[in-house]
């Protein structure tokens, strides 16, 4: 029995098709959201001007209430920060209230698969036995027709969606900031992060949140001018250098390329095809 995990709070633009990519192959989909940012805050300073946080950041529930889905099981869930916080989920709401999986699989929302790669994500964990595994990124940047260049050393060791074996733990051991215990196996496989291609909309509430929990949690702030003058501003040819949003790591993504997107799932590839028929 495998389940999956998810935690959110803003993030409609792809999670219908982070959903779809996996549904044939979980049991449960258990999807945990939020309505307030980590660190307990309802607004930041950006620019030296107050911006208050909206009480709905996007459509998300109404996107995922829309697939009528009857594996997934929505629960509210408010957390301080994202320490061990996939930790929390599992033992505190899961194990308690629902029969004990086999497998928990760890997905973020803009996290989509190819069929291919999720069912060979599986195998190699099961053959292997292994106890706890990530797959790699494919990140892909804004307009869906490029990407981070691959190969990229500080980008490689980047989270993807993660996998843990349960049948030999009773409970799941501290999971750090992004499910990733120690001991983990990297997969030779690999997952599309859709996270840089948001819309304009999404992407500014998560630049603002970002913004200000990042001091509340210890995290690293982003760069204040990533959102306008960086992602929005963004142009392969004339503005495509330094694009990290994390303050002080800008060259941590030295550019985006091109990329084939003919390679991305389906419903990713549908809507770019969408998008040049209107």
């Amino acid at each position: 029995m495998l389940y999956a995990v998810y935690r959110c709070l803003y993030g409609e633009d792809f999670i219908q098709d982070s959903i779809n990519s996996i549904t044939d192959y979980v049991d449960k989909i258990f999807i945990f959201w939020d309505d307030r940012a980590w660190g307990n805050i309802n607004h930041c300073v950006y620019k030296e001007n107050r911006v208050d946080f909206p009480e709905k950041f996007d459509n998300i529930l109404e996107k995922i209430k829309e697939l009528n889905n009857d594996k997934i099981v929505l629960i509210y869930d408010h957390v301080e920060n994202n320490r061990n916080q996939f930790t929390h989920l599992v033992n505190n709401h899961i194990l308690p209230n629902y029969e004990k999986p086999d497998e928990i699989m760890v997905i973020e929302v803009d996290h989509v698969f190819t069929k291919d790669q999720i069912e060979e994500s599986l195998k190699i964990f099961r053959e292997n036995n292994y106890i706890h595994c990530d797959t790699r990124q494919i990140e892909v940047w804004k307009g869906l027709k490029h990407a981070v260049p691959r190969g990229l050393k500080k980008r490689e060791k980047r989270v993807g969606v993660v996998f843990w074996n349960m049948k030999h733990l009773p409970f799941l051991p501290p999971t750090n900031r992004q499910a990733n215990g120690h001991g983990k196996v990297k997969l030779p496989t690999h997952v599309y992060n859709l996270g840089f291609a948001a819309s304009e909309k999404v992407m500014f509430w998560k630049h603002m949140t970002a913004i200000g929990f990042s001091q509340k949690i210890g995290d690293t702030p982003p760069n204040e001018d990533w959102y306008e003058k960086t992602w929005l501003a963004w142009d392969y040819e004339t503005n495509n250098k330094n694009l990290e949003i994390s303050k002080g790591y800008e060259h941590y993504i030295p550019r985006a390329e091109e990329y084939d997107w003919t390679l991305l799932p389906e419903s990713v590839k549908n809507k770019i095809e969408n998008e040049s028929k209107d």
